[in-house]
């Protein structure tokens, strides 16, 4: 029995996809929010002769939907492969309004763990797909965290917003003020970036889109140990993908920038982006500005950004102003005081919601993707992001999040964050102390 689990999980090992390596000669264009991203994937999807595939988290029924899914339905009629892979959770009016008729047109969907029964207790429902992805004929790839929902749809938000307003008496003085503004919809639009790559890299990008796809089962189950019965029936079909796929020749070199794709999924790369992450915080001489909407790391993490602080290193956080999940909001809080005390600077975006997963260190490393810095993130989604090392890049990111800081941050200050009413303090206490203990009862407290 221990001979034949040995032989079945060498079998897994040959099939499971190895590191990217780290690429010279890319093109690497930054594209800051929805206003930038869209036009230029739309554009590309409308000139693509070949294949289109792309992945995303969130899929809305909104303007920015509306225009992705006709695009996408008018590739597949001209003759052009599309592949959409749309997460089952964040996904879910995608599903419901657009895969049957995207299906209908040809294009080819699956989608991530769809969601059944709310209620029914399932331990997989935290292993979303959280990528956001595209390839346009192996020639040019996307990756970042903007989702295919317009910057100013706020709805969920705002219906939460206008809920609690209702009972206004219950909510402290400086904090009506935002809440009365959301409820309004007096918000600017979403915070977030992408990347725009061109070069060798992007076979690698098509590469992790294909092993995805593969992933995928019947009725949208997902393999996360490879040995399911489905799963043999397309292993041998997977293995025909890679061998043709270590016989292309990758995009040529078409810039300066040396990029490498790094992944998390529940197999080979479970900490690859948090460990890429503590590398560049571990050797920062002079600067580390972080962007992340969910933030609320593991204990190798904050020392790593502490020991940073306190070898002189200016280490600044961009992090989340509003309340968009409040136990994850007051979680965050909770860590404010042990990293403010070791000189980390923390600031929190104001004109509207952070969707940013980005960092900056030294002006030459850069990283913008879909991974948060939280236990979702870090232990259960499957996520993409870019390493970059390049100095214009790098230098254009931190200039657009140091003006983010400068002119639509509120500085945290250790004293009026010490200040705050118990109440407040307790439950940012309670909040971070219960996401430990799911961490703990989870059995990852030795991962994160």
């Amino acid at each position: 029995m221990i001979n034949r689990r040995k032989a079945l999980i060498k079998r897994v090992e040959q099939l499971l996809p190895e590191p990217a390596p780290e690429r010279h000669g890319h093109s690497v264009e930054l594209l800051c929010m929805g206003q930038a991203y869209f036009p230029a994937l739309l554009a590309d999807i409308a000139a693509a002769t070949h294949e289109v595939r792309l992945e995303t988290y969130i899929f809305a029924r909104d303007a920015a939907g509306e225009q992705f899914f006709e695009a996408l339905k008018a590739a597949a009629r001209r003759g052009v492969d599309v592949y959409l892979v749309l997460d089952g959770f964040g996904g879910r009016e995608g599903v419901e309004l657009y895969v049957p008729l995207l299906r209908k047109a040809g294009v080819r969907v699956r989608v991530f763990r769809p969601e059944g029964f709310v209620l029914k207790p399932n331990p997989r429902r935290l292993r979303r797909m959280h990528r956001k992805v595209a390839v346009i004929d192996r020639r040019i790839a996307y990756v970042g965290g903007i989702n295919l929902i317009d910057d100013f749809n706020h709805d969920e938000e705002q219906a939460q917003a206008q809920s609690s307003a209702l009972n206004a008496k219950r909510i402290p003085s400086h904090a009506l003020g935002k809440l009365t503004e959301l409820a309004e919809g007096h918000l600017g639009p979403r915070y977030d970036f992408a990347v725009r790559l061109q070069g060798p890299a992007v076979l690698d990008v098509w590469k992790a889109t294909e092993w995805l796809w593969w992933q995928i089962g019947p009725g949208g189950m997902v393999t996360d140990t490879l040995t399911s019965a489905w799963w043999k029936r397309r292993a041998e079909q997977f293995r025909d993908v890679l061998a043709a796929a270590a016989l292309m020749e990758p995009p040529p070199a078409c810039g300066k920038a040396r990029v490498q794709l790094v992944l998390r999924d529940n197999f080979r790369f479970r900490r690859t982006i948090e460990r890429r992450y503590l590398q560049a915080i571990g050797q920062a001489h002079t600067s580390v500005v972080l962007a992340n909407a969910y933030f609320v790391p593991g204990r190798r993490f904050r020392m790593a950004l502490i020991k940073a602080a306190e070898r002189g290193v200016k280490v600044q956080l961009l992090l989340q102003g509003r309340v968009e999940h409040r136990f994850q909001h007051h979680a965050t809080q909770g860590l404010y005081s042990g990293l403010l005390r070791h000189g980390v600077e923390i600031f929190e975006y104001q004109p509207s919601f952070l969707h940013a997963k980005v960092a900056v260190v030294d002006s030459s490393w850069a990283t913008v993707g879909s991974s948060n810095i939280d236990p979702l993130s870090f232990l259960f989604a499957r996520e993409a992001n870019l390493l970059i090392h390049d100095p214009h890049f790098a230098a254009t990111l931190k200039a657009n999040l140091t003006h983010a800081i400068s002119n639509d941050a509120r500085k945290v200050m250790m004293d009026i964050h010490a200040a705050r009413p118990w109440q407040a303090r307790a439950l940012a206490w309670v909040c971070y102390k219960l996401m430990r203990l799911a961490v703990f009862v989870g059995g990852f407290s030795n991962r994160y």
